[in-house]
């Protein structure tokens, strides 16, 4: 298993969680290559869709959809 495929399945399993997935998210970035970060951030878009949102950072979060 790579560290990108690792990485997706971090995510997925704490997608749930905002807080938590933009710090995993920011953690795969940090080991990933250039190329690794572009497909990581197009695989985050589609498997996550409206549920996420771009950073300055270019990294995405989830938006919490129940925004109290």
């Amino acid at each position: 298993m790579t560290m990108l495929e690792y990485s997706k399945m971090i995510l997925e399993k704490v997608s749930f969680e905002p807080r938590i997935f933009k710090k995993e998210l920011r953690k795969a970035l940090r080991q990933s290559t250039q190329e690794e970060i572009k497909h990581l951030m197009s695989w985050c878009r589609e498997k996550f869709g409206k549920r996420t949102t771009s950073l300055n950072d270019n990294s995405v979060v989830l938006v919490n959809k129940l925004n109290k």
